[in-house]
């Protein structure tokens, strides 16, 4: 059996207003699995009149599978270009992965008619993608050339398919926000997480497919980082300012956004504007995923951000953390915890704010950075002693980065 994935382009569907674009995935040893977007009818001169969009988003398939890739459509070589050095860098991450090779039946750069300077941002209502078009419109942080114009929300990623109506009440929220600031919101579906990818891997692939999927009018597509450069260095994750300009093309770029503020800065830098003390979403555990819980891990995270910069509890949020629940609260592990919550302390401070929540949060810290510094002194203290009994058989490390 040939070790390639075959990907093949569907005709187009319309249907109640609706557009469906979609490409049916043929992977050795795997049923055969269809990949769709549907978007509003009035958008179909904005769509990709190539494949880009479904390259990207089966990318780290082929990386997990290691088999090559052939699509059966038009597709931008330079995209091609771009992903060869986006899998050289997520297989020397992942060793589990595998670079294989990608080819089409036609490879070149597309002509575009009616694209504009215009730029389009997925938009999920959160502190991220709001920061990206705040600073973009407010020109805050190295605006674009092109305009941000447009922001995408996209239904089966944080809210599933079946929730429509919550996803209309999500949609609501994100449509306050954005035309607050002269923005458009685009709606789009997709069965994206039906495909069984990591999501912690694969969800900037799969914004940036999204955003590809418009490039008959943008030309360029933000996706808003959650790190900065320099927790993207403690923390991987599938959406990092590193690799996400790899999603680009000569056509259509992909820029990461907001990179340069973490979130407390990001808050900091929004306290003055209204639709977002109002209408901010974060949250994805709780039961109604078009507001905020209060309750889950990211929702107490944002609450505390907002107390630690002295701002209270804004209006997005219906109750506050107390001391009882921040002493069960799980601020993740090693590197993680400390990107999330080992700044807290030291801007209380600065914002003159105190309470015994620093306190409690400090001692989790310790005991989170105490444990983190035993797991690295056992690994190092086993990897000496395999040095000592297998010799030049166990290659030399470099010590990791603590």
């Amino acid at each position: 059996m040939s070790n390639t994935m075959h990907l093949w382009p569907e005709v187009p569907v319309r249907k109640d207003g609706q557009i469906t674009v979609s490409m049916t995935i043929e992977a050795p040893g795997k049923h055969r699995r269809n990949l769709w977007y549907s978007i509003p009818e009035s958008y179909e001169e904005c769509l990709s009149k190539n494949a880009d969009p479904f390259i990207i988003a089966i990318i780290y398939l082929v990386m997990q599978s290691g088999s090559s890739c052939h699509i059966h459509g038009e597709v931008s070589p330079s995209l091609l270009y771009n992903l060869n050095d986006f899998q050289s860098a997520w297989t020397t991450w992942i060793p589990t992965f595998t670079k294989g090779v990608i080819h089409a039946d036609c490879e070149k750069e597309p002509v575009i008619v009616q694209q504009r300077d215009e730029g389009v941002v997925t938009f999920s209502g959160g502190v991220d993608s709001c920061f990206t078009v705040f600073s973009q419109v407010h020109k805050i942080v190295n605006p674009s050339p092109c305009p941000l114009t447009a922001g995408i929300m996209v239904h089966g990623f944080d809210i599933p398919l079946e929730q429509t109506d919550t996803f209309a009440s999500a949609m609501d929220r994100s449509r306050s926000l954005l035309s607050s600031l002269d923005l458009e919101l685009i709606p789009i579906k997709t069965n994206y997480q039906e495909l069984g990818i990591n999501w912690t891997h694969s969800f900037g692939a799969a914004a940036a497919s999204c955003l590809a999927l418009f490039s008959g009018r943008f030309k360029e597509g933000f996706i808003s980082q959650n790190l900065t450069y320099g927790e993207s260095l403690k923390v991987l994750e599938g959406s990092n300012p590193l690799t996400e300009r790899l999603f680009s093309s000569d056509s259509f770029k992909i820029l990461p956004g907001g990179m340069e503020y973490n979130r407390a800065s990001k808050i900091y830098t929004m306290r003055n504007w209204e639709a977002f003390l109002n209408y901010l979403r974060v949250c994805w555990q709780g039961p109604k995923k078009d507001r905020n819980c209060c309750e889950c891990e990211k929702c107490m995270r944002n609450i505390l951000a907002f107390r630690a910069l002295g701002l209270g509890l804004p209006t997005c949020f219906s109750k506050d953390v107390d001391d009882h629940t921040i002493k069960s609260l799980n601020l993740g592990s090693g590197n993680l915890a400390e990107v999330r919550y080992g700044g807290l302390a030291e801007l209380a401070k600065t914002h003159g704010v105190g309470g015994e929540w620093l306190n409690i949060l400090e001692k989790k810290l310790i005991a989170i950075r105490h444990l983190k510094r035993t797991q690295d002194s056992n690994f190092w203290q086993g990897y000496r002693w395999l040095r000592r009994r297998a010799g030049k058989a166990i290659a030399p490390l470099r010590h990791r980065n603590r």
